[in-house]
């Protein structure tokens, strides 16, 4: 199945009132999976056997004579400096993936199975504190990664091997640690999430039901591996590229998707909004996407609708917009796309939001009526001399990837605080969020009208989404590039259509171990990889018509 970079596709639903997605892909992030409070873990002590998603099953095995476990937990800890057996469920990072909450802990070698053969493309992998801060420092029963001196060449990896019916398909491995180079400023413990993909080929998904997890370590001992044969994972299925076509979503008039097949989130082209859906009580919070635009009726039952329709597209200015809007429900919201550090484009090239997406707000009818007429819980804005100095508001906040806010634009969406009242509004054309280059964008809602359990007044808003055409990342990669020998041994030749800039040569792990140092502008060029430890690279061309990838082999 050809991944994204490389297609479009359309999202479908059945053709009624209450829609649901024919999910393309599906990230399992595990923030719909309950835990009880913060920092804290599920360690499978119910003897459920495992952690379900969306037919995905992270295994378990819990011995309640000892109070041990293997396989997999549940966890939400933050915990970055507790060294020992004691903090062995949280991660290194101190949070998920863009700061979300859940992530998976696995102790031991396990597995990953799903009820269904699927397609698959990659997870977001990094240490747990226990292992990680053993590896730094060593303890009673390992060694300090790399020596006294940091010349032993230490190394602790896992090994991912994708199965289809009993059939090895693939594999790969993770450095979680790795002190083997000559240089030792390139030794490493991974700190920050990773991406891995499955099947080693940023632009191909592969069909897989279950995925085993082997670990191996240099630091052996008379019962085995020495180092804590722990990692953590999350976004598993997510695709780490930005290098998407838009993509457009198909919904018949008047209906609607609130995440109740449990999904916990949709992505449209290289962006994700999550979604949390209560089963019990068929609620929701997040995210829905809606087709529905009904404009009298006050109250929940129309929570779905927008005070207008998104705007259409016109070829001639490149930007198409959705035919369909976005609601949220809840004070605090976000939208998320892949995540890579700060200071690091990736190896695949990643773009940050805002290019090539725009995102315009407005209200919904339901926040929109309850402001206007007021309600059991909501007051009547204004008040009923239309005096009171009421507001609603929206702070779009542009966030990093190491959580620093880059820019907060605050879009009032209903405004009653002028001295002359005829000035006083309830928002109900679209208006433009001003966004930067980020990697997150929060959403938080603000009102005056506020009651003894927080803000009375409904906390909905619509968005509506529209994508540069004309800027797409597979439109300004028009260069051809070969590299080769492929696999190589010695001389690797680089040769563009386009004159080349410069050139990184790019580990596993987002390394750069090699580059031009210099403005080439030639169509070729060559590097000598004889040192080079074997396995994957990326090399990362600069040209004058933008930056290529292209994946070798050292052999």
């Amino acid at each position: 199945m050809k991944r994204k970079i490389t297609y479009i596709f359309s999202l479908f639903l059945f053709l009624n009132s209450y829609g649901q997605f024919n999910h393309s892909r599906v990230y399992s992030t595990f923030d719909n999976m309950p835990l009880t409070k913060s920092d804290t873990f599920d360690n499978g002590s119910e003897l459920s056997g495992g952690f379900l998603h969306y037919g995905r099953n992270w295994t378990n095995s819990y011995n309640p004579q000892w109070g041990s476990w293997s396989g997999w937990a549940l966890s939400n800890m933050t915990d970055t400096l507790t060294p020992g057996y004691t903090n062995q469920y949280s991660a290194i990072a101190g949070h998920g993936v863009s700061y979300t909450d859940n992530y998976m802990v696995s102790y031991g070698n396990t597995y990953i199975k799903m009820d269904l053969p699927t397609d698959v493309s990659g997870a977001y992998f990094t240490n747990n504190t226990y292992a990680y801060l053993d590896m730094k420092n060593g303890s009673g029963f390992t060694k300090k990664f790399g020596g006294e001196n940091g010349n032993d060449p230490d190394y602790f990896r896992v090994k991912f091997y994708s199965y289809l019916a009993d059939n090895l398909v693939d594999s790969c491995e993770l450095y979680l640690a790795d002190f083997r180079f000559e240089d030792n400023a390139k030794d490493y413990v991974l700190d920050d999430w990773f991406y891995l993909d499955f099947n080693n080929d940023s632009e191909l998904d592969i069909k897989i039901d279950s995925i085993a997890v082997k670990y191996e370590s240099s630091d052996m001992g008379e019962f085995g591996i020495n180092t804590p044969k722990y990692l953590c994972m999350d976004d598993f299925n997510a695709i780490s590229s930005a290098e998407v076509m838009p993509e457009s979503i198909v919904f018949e008039e008047d209906t609607f998707y609130n995440g109740s097949d449990a999904a916990g989130g949709f992505m449209v082209s290289h962006i994700f909004f999550p979604n949390e859906y209560n089963k019990n009580w068929d609620s929701w919070s997040g995210w829905s996407v809606s087709s529905k635009y009904d404009t009298m009726t006050a109250g929940y039952t129309n929570q779905y609708s927008s005070v207008k329709r998104p705007m259409s597209s016109t070829p001639e200015s490149g930007w198409n917009f959705e035919s369909v809007h976005f609601v949220n429900n809840g004070q605090k919201n976000s939208i998320r796309s892949p995540y890579f550090k700060d200071a690091d484009e990736g190896i695949f090239g990643l773009v940050r939001l805002p290019a090539p997406v725009r995102f315009y707000i407005t209200n919904t009818t339901y926040a929109a009526l309850d402001m206007r007429e007021g309600s059991t819980f909501g007051k009547k804005f204004g008040g009923e001399s239309g005096d009171d100095p009421d507001y609603f508001r929206l702070l779009v906040k542009s966030v990093s990837a190491s959580n620093e806010i880059l820019n907060t634009d605050t879009i009032y969406l209903a405004d009653f605080r002028f001295e002359d009242n005829t000035q006083d509004y309830i928002l109900k054309d679209w208006e433009i969020a001003e966004i930067v280059s980020c990697d997150r964008v929060d959403f938080e809602l603000q009102s005056s009208d506020v009651g003894q359990y927080g803000m009375n007044t409904p906390a909905y808003f619509c968005l509506s989404l529209a994508q540069d055409l004309t800027n797409s990342i597979n439109d300004q990669m028009i260069a051809h590039l070969n590299v080769y020998p492929n696999p190589v041994n010695n001389i690797l030749n680089i040769h563009s259509e386009a004159p080349i800039q410069s050139v990184e040569l790019i580990a596993m792990d987002g390394r750069v171990v090699a580059n031009s140092n210099q403005r080439i502008l030639s169509s070729n060029y060559s590097f000598d990889v004889s040192s080079f430890v074997p396995g994957i690279y990326f090399a990362k061309v600069y040209t004058s018509n933008g930056s290529i990838i292209s994946k070798f082999i050292k052999q």
